[in-house]
């Protein structure tokens, strides 16, 4: 079995795990009743399971979440959900156990926590958003999970459910997202594990309420009831699958798949890391409130012979603006568990992870947040932890991991439209993502699994706003051996007067270049850019006005660089600049290679001669490469990391966030324009 039973061992030579953890949150928040005779009976059947039968009952769950998944694509109303793919779907066993491959937040731990199981019934649907009565499962109000108990013969072997970001739940802000709450109370309504249908019959009036709390209570429940549907898909697959081969073989199967992943990642992923500890730290630009104190992420990750410990403490304390995320260590492991697929591709990700890797969480941290802390900008925790894992990597591998990225931005434009009726446009775009040790990365891709940007047609069809330009930003990706991948430019117009919201990070503080590579721009968005009444906007911001026809240009970060810019194949900068990727005078300041204005051809005497000139002046390469923001800070004792370097080689003493940010949008021109 899985779970809690294989991780007694301690974790220190020096000390139990109850002792070395004493300060830390609970590893599972939910703890369910667990029948033993139930858990005998399982090992019992997994004695004598065939793994062909187990192949099947695996791809038959798989299919089954892919269906659900289309369902919701096809029948969902807002924009976040059907267009924007931000939901998924997920089984769990009977003791709320990740069967299928799916993102951290989707188990039924609350239903089981707070329904025994004699009042779950075949034709009850649960739903709750409630962050603090969801057992760690539920980051943040606009992520509403459906519940769907499946049941063989009378006898309840496993949930299906769906969660998704919907687009309003209440709350002080249009789309339920204020980038500076000061509780979670301002953020929306609290919905806690309760039955939207009881045994087929639907509860209208909690539905009413629910409904009657959104902005957008069409699209709402639209929402729902796609999740509502789409869950009825999977549990009628598992059915078939229970007819057609037994429920005691189908739920001996379930076990079998998540002991897998455990034994996949003991044997073939633990292998790869070097035995020792290695620290990463990255930084949120701020808690929302305070506007120039960066939030310190910490990663100390502890590698042993059969298991990896990553410990959070030195991670900053629970914040007082909405950038806390309150899971619990199991569900942070499976989100940076996933990573083992660089490692073993093809590997299904799921509860089998924690068997051989463990994220510890500080009490009261930002990490591990309390009732009633604000957590809707939870996302910037979630990339963070990213970027810390991506430093502590480096340094365990000398450099040889993807480089740093920052993969979500959230632009959102409301008002009243020429109706007089309430409109949100609300749009998650991609970032560049940072450079490999053998390709460069990939332009302006989205962390959500198959999301895509909105098309022009799309938002002009249904919101009073013109798409006026949509592209890549040049000079975005990190220059390195293998350039980071480049960053968004859109630029929109509003037709109507109205405000528009951001929910952004690096726009100040830079994706971080590895092992020689450069920082990726940051990005950020300006309003009426070039016009006397031009405002740059930084950092997360809630309803900046903005009057009929002002143009809005949003720019996402480029990712960072890997290795030294002056071993880029010559062909591959001169490329870049023909394409419009790189301009010429980066070409010549960051790769060192001098080519014709009008013709591109490079002048490889000078070349030669610029790239000798530049490995001079700056001296060896770097591990790790924070940027001139980060640096500066560093220099002047605000900022303290572990770095193996610490010598400022992109900051000035005299830099300002301004400014800084001001000249980097120079790349949003044409090349040397």
């Amino acid at each position: 079995m899985t779970g809690e039973q294989n991780f007694s061992q301690t974790y220190y030579d020096k000390a139990d795990e109850e002792t070395a953890f004493r300060d830390y949150a609970p590893f599972r928040y939910g703890k369910v009743d667990r029948d033993p005779a139930y858990r005998a009976r399982i090992n019992a059947i997994r004695e004598n399971l065939d793994p062909i039968l187990v192949d099947i009952v695996d791809g038959g769950i798989e299919a089954a979440v892919m269906e659900a998944e289309a369902a919701v694509e096809r029948t969902a109303r807002s924009t976040i959900i059907r267009e924007q793919h931000d939901y998924r779907a997920s089984l769990n066993t009977l003791d709320c156990l990740s069967i299928s491959r799916v993102s951290w937040a989707a188990t039924a731990d609350p239903i089981r926590m707070k329904f025994p199981l004699e009042k779950i019934r075949p034709g009850d649907v649960f739903i709750y958003n409630d962050v603090y009565e969801s057992a760690g499962t539920i980051g943040h109000l606009p992520d509403y999970c459906v519940v769907t108990p499946i049941f063989f013969d009378q006898l309840l072997i496993g949930f299906g459910q769906i969660f998704g970001h919907v687009s309003d739940v209440g709350g002080r802000m249009a789309g339920s997202w204020p980038n500076t709450s000061r509780s979670i109370f301002e953020e929306g309504t609290m919905c806690p594990p309760v039955k939207l249908l009881e045994e087929g019959v639907l509860n209208e009036g909690l539905y009413d309420i629910i409904l009657r709390n959104s902005r957008f209570p069409d699209d709402l429940r639209g929402d729902i009831d796609a999740f509502v549907g789409a869950n009825e898909i999977i549990r009628r697959r598992i059915v078939e699958l229970c007819e057609s081969f037994g429920r005691d073989m189908v739920e001996g199967a379930f076990f079998e798949i998540i002991e897998r992943c455990a034994e996949v990642v003991r044997e073939k992923g633990l292998p790869f890391f070097p035995e020792g500890e290695f620290i990463g730290e990255d930084f949120i630009e701020n808690d929302g409130l305070t506007l120039d104190e960066p939030v310190k992420m910490k990663i100390t990750m502890r590698k042993y012979p059969e298991k990896m410990v990553l410990d959070f403490e030195g991670t900053a304390g629970q914040a007082k603006g909405p950038i806390n995320w309150a899971l619990d260590g199991r569900h942070y492991s499976k989100w940076l568990g996933a990573f083992f697929k660089a490692q073993i591709p093809g590997i299904i990700i799921n509860e089998g992870v924690t068997d051989a890797f463990r994220c510890r969480i500080p009490k009261r941290s930002i990490l591990s947040s309390e009732f009633p802390a604000p957590v809707v900008s939870r996302m910037t925790c979630m990339l963070r932890m990213i970027s810390a894992y991506t430093v502590a990597l480096a340094k365990a591998f000398d450099g040889e991991v993807v480089a740093d990225m920052q993969n979500i931005q959230i632009y959102g434009l409301y008002g009243e439209d020429f109706e007089g009726k309430l409109f949100l446009m609300r749009e998650i775009f991609g970032a560049g993502s940072g450079a490999r040790p053998y390709a460069d990365g990939t332009d302006a891709v989205d962390l959500v699994p198959y999301s895509k940007n909105l098309p022009a047609e799309f938002i002009e069809q249904r919101f009073p706003v013109t798409v006026e330009r949509v592209g890549l930003a040049i000079d975005s990706g990190g220059p390195g051996k293998y350039r980071g991948g480049l960053g968004y430019v859109k630029e929109l117009r509003t037709l109507v007067d109205g405000h528009y919201t951001t929910v952004t990070e690096r726009t100040a503080f830079a994706c971080i270049g590895i092992k020689g590579g450069r920082w990726g721009a940051p990005g950020g968005s300006t309003k009426n850019p070039g016009a006397p009444e031009e405002e740059n906007v930084f950092y997360s911001r809630d309803a900046i006005p903005v009057k009929a026809n002002d143009l809005i240009r949003l720019v996402t970060p480029g990712g960072g660089g890997w290795g030294d810019p002056l071993e880029r194949d010559i062909e591959a900068v001169r490329m870049d600049v023909v394409r419009q990727l790189v301009s010429q005078s980066s070409a010549e300041r960051e790769y060192g290679v001098v080519m014709d204005v009008e013709t591109f051809e490079v002048d490889m005497g000078a070349t030669d001669q610029l790239r000798r000139e530049i490995a001079e002046r700056r001296g060896p390469t770097k591990l790790i490469d924070r940027g001139p923001y980060a640096e500066t800070l560093i220099k002047k004792g605000l900022l303290e990391v572990s770095d193996p370097e610490l010598e400022c080689t992109s900051c000035a003493s005299d830099e300002t966030l301004e400014h800084y940010w001001k000249d980097l949008y120079k790349y949003t021109t044409k090349p040397d324009g």
